[in-house]
């Protein structure tokens, strides 16, 4: 584990220093679109490498603002992004998983229903987040962006998708420049979420960040940071201002991102319908999920960062577990192995309850089917190892998370 922090913190900082990233510009207040107001709380400041001081006072609502866990500083107008414009709605039909608790209907925002399709804060680009206080277990402000696509309409629930970046990443580096994230929410429709692992200090946001997924990494887990507290923020606070469908919310994410996404499998099965983990593994000492949650890997067998043979088979085999499938896997159909691609599921899972990856051969340490493999910064290939010749995380990704709900 030593080895692998080490491996990508020179990874991400070898090449951060090359992305080109837009600090200085302040988020413009949009008439056509309703603007939260700023929440309390002015957490003290860390450099994400050590516990900073408190997690900033409770502040008061803000003029039509979104109160306790509120955004803050952000111009929510309804300013479009630079993705693919495509129209499309959510395709396919959704698989119920069993043995879930019963959720709540699926909300109606009502009269705070404020957001409309775009980004927010209006540059997805920029290191520039909307802001939440005073969640429990944080050194600070935590930040990220959401993006609407063109199709969204306040009227219809639609699902959500949290894309979380690696160890020394923040969320322009991968959700914005490393996965396509943005143009496949346009054309497959639905709300985009980057958080952000980077911390807001007193010169503003910092570009690298980490989470706590267990025994890794970085600063969040040095420092104990509560991570899961986070997201579970996140989704609340976003549900207040656009139409989302609690039913059908999922996380994916890239090395520590996929150490991520294991751990909101593990710990949030109540509000997570399936996660889609690439080259991570479960590394929370505790794996007892409150249901079974659907499973989707991806990982390249010469990955030089993190360790295929610990990481990607022990993921899966814990899930198969946790899921009651059995221990046997054949070959997959959705996605199918390609030349490249081997890909397997697990059998006698229950009914609504998938275990499904893929091994790229030769792959190394990517988000497939990026330039970048998700470093965001093309000087970070040089690092990382083979990219695919044809697979793509983002379209199997999605493929297979968008079959699945909470019923």
């Amino acid at each position: 584990m030593h080895s692998l922090r080490l491996g990508l913190g020179l990874l991400f900082l070898a090449f951060s220093t090359a992305c080109t990233i837009k600090t200085d510009d302040a988020p413009q207040e949009d008439p056509g679109g309703a603007q939260p107001g700023n929440a309390g709380g002015n957490g003290g400041a860390n450099d994400g490498n050590a516990s900073s001081s408190g997690e900033g006072d409770s502040g008061p609502e803000g003029n039509n603002g979104a109160g306790s866990n509120g955004v803050a500083n952000t111009g929510s107008g309804s300013t479009t992004s630079g993705g693919s414009s495509g129209t499309g709605g959510a395709s396919g039909g959704t698989t119920s998983t069993t043995g879930a608790p019963t959720p709540p209907a699926a909300p109606s925002c009502g009269s705070t229903c404020d957001w409309m399709a775009g980004d927010y804060p209006p540059d997805i680009k920029a290191q520039d987040y909307l802001e939440l206080a005073n969640i429990p277990g944080q050194n600070g402000p935590r930040g990220f962006k959401a993006h609407l696509p063109p199709s969204y309409d306040s009227s219809k629930p639609m699902p959500m998708l949290f894309a979380i970046h690696g160890l020394g990443q923040n969320a322009v580096m991968f959700g914005a420049d490393g996965s396509g994230f943005p143009a496949k929410s346009d054309k497959e429709g639905f709300i985009l979420i980057m958080p952000t692992g980077n911390e807001k200090s007193v010169t503003g946001w910092g570009i690298t960040g980490s989470w706590n997924a267990g025994s890794c990494c970085g600063g969040a887990q040095s420092s104990g940071v509560d991570d899961v507290a986070f997201f579970r923020a996140i989704v609340a606070e976003v549900s207040k201002h656009a139409n989302v469908d609690l039913t059908r919310v999922y996380a994916t994410g890239l090395s520590n991102g996929a150490y991520m996404s294991y751990r909101l499998a593990c710990e949030a099965a109540d509000l997570f319908a399936a996660v889609a983990p690439g080259a991570g593994g479960v590394i929370v000492d505790t794996c007892t999920p409150s249901r079974p949650v659907p499973i989707f890997a991806i990982h390249g067998d010469a990955d030089p960062i993190v360790d295929y043979g610990r990481s990607y088979l022990d993921g899966l085999n814990k899930f198969a577990a946790a899921n009651k499938c059995s221990t046997t896997s054949m070959p997959a159909t959705d996605p199918a192995s390609t030349d490249e691609a081997t890909c397997i599921t697990y059998t006698g899972c229950p009914s609504g309850v998938e275990v499904s990856g893929c091994t790229i051969a030769g792959g190394g340490h990517c988000w497939f089917g990026d330039a970048t493999c998700g470093t965001g910064a093309a000087i970070g290939t040089i690092f990382v190892g083979n990219n695919s010749k044809a697979f793509n995380n983002t379209d199997a990704v999605w493929n297979f998370l968008k079959r699945f709900s909470i019923r």
